[in-house]
């Protein structure tokens, strides 16, 4: 069972803001949402407040839902809840997928990164992100370059090693 965003795709965006989700990202929307049945729409939320992120955040039902509970767990009126409220629900669409697998991107998100006519999308886990086809080079760029700080010269680095497993309880 699909469970994580992988993966990178180019689609389409027509005149309207229409586009398709890529099919593999489609499973994983209905795998990750508790509400979702068979024969209806998994949930999908469109993030895109963030000024510091030149992409759109996507986010499965479930994915919304904790961050919706760390919302609400927040002190009521606190800095942080109202920055959290303003980037999750202010600045945010729900929305679904049609017969086809398409959907609408909200005006202000193609806004922000400059969509036009083409959109990637990629996978990071729990979320996908939509980007400026034209702005992913610069992205892929940094992460290229943080490898190689990472590796400091060595060109047999493993960037595993940069992650520790989970402790196991004891039996």
């Amino acid at each position: 069972m699909d469970r994580r965003f992988q993966g990178e795709s180019h689609n389409k965006v027509d005149g309207k803001g229409r586009v398709s989700i890529p099919v593999k990202f489609r499973r994983v929307l209905q795998n990750c949402d508790a509400e979702y049945a068979p024969g209806g729409q998994p949930r999908l939320y469109i993030a895109y407040g963030d000024p510091k992120k030149n992409y759109i955040q996507c986010l499965s039902g479930d994915a919304f839902d904790r961050i919706d509970a760390i919302i609400q767990a927040q002190t009521p009126g606190s800095k942080q809840q109202k920055l959290l409220m303003f980037l999750y629900y202010q600045k945010c669409e729900a929305t679904h997928l049609d017969e086809t697998g398409r959907m609408v991107l909200p005006q202000a998100a193609r806004d922000k990164i400059g969509l036009e006519d083409e959109a990637l999308f990629e996978g990071h886990g729990t979320e996908f992100h939509i980007l400026n086809p034209a702005q992913a080079q610069s992205e892929e760029d940094r992460m290229l370059a943080l490898i190689d700080e990472f590796a400091g010269g060595d060109d047999f680095f493993d960037p595993l090693t940069l992650a520790s497993e989970p402790e196991r309880p004891a039996p």
